[in-house]
């Protein structure tokens, strides 16, 4: 017959059974007494002042505000430069501060979405939207049957005088 395993001894102090054993957090012995529960809510209410979280507002991934800082001058001057090229198209104040605001977008390296939603704004404000497509096709469509209608006339006039033609010579 085959020999039984071997169990594991029960760890130091854990006895048989673990989990029954009584839990020994530190923080709710310590919310037993009202001396640990003062201790405990001035420790919440306390700000840590030593730790710095994450990276600022408004800083893309892979930059930190100190690298972000000089790149976004130079997009605002940059700006300023293309608005300055265009001020003739542009009429109003508020336009020209927006339009500045959505070129300098465009520059500074952010996520996608809003440099793409940038770039729609500038297109709006700089170039006129294209006619319709359809109406073009249309367009095209109306003079090309116009042509092949003069085509047909011009072939049937010209077939009645062959056959005039041909008449008068037979005659």
């Amino acid at each position: 017959m085959r020999k039984q395993r071997q169990k594991s001894p029960s760890k130091v102090g854990m006895g048989t059974h673990p989990q029954r054993r009584p839990k020994n957090n530190y923080f709710s012995t310590l919310m037993s007494t009202p001396e640990g529960r003062a201790l405990r809510s001035e420790w919440s209410r306390k700000k840590n002042t030593n730790v710095k979280r994450g990276r600022p507002r408004g800083v893309p991934d892979g930059f930190t505000n100190d690298k972000i800082l000089p790149i976004r001058e130079k997009a605002k001057e940059e700006a300023r430069k293309v608005v300055e090229i265009m001020a003739d198209q542009i009429e109003d104040d508020y336009s020209k501060e927006a339009l500045t605001t959505a070129v300098e977008i465009m520059r500074v390296p952010q996520d996608s979405r809003s440099r793409i939603a940038a770039a729609r704004l500038v297109l709006d404000f700089t170039k006129s939207k294209p006619v319709a497509k359809s109406e073009i096709a249309v367009a095209k469509a109306e003079e090309f049957l116009a042509s092949l209608l003069d085509n047909d006339e011009e072939e049937e006039q010209k077939d009645g005088q062959e056959i005039t033609d041909s008449k008068e010579e037979t005659l």
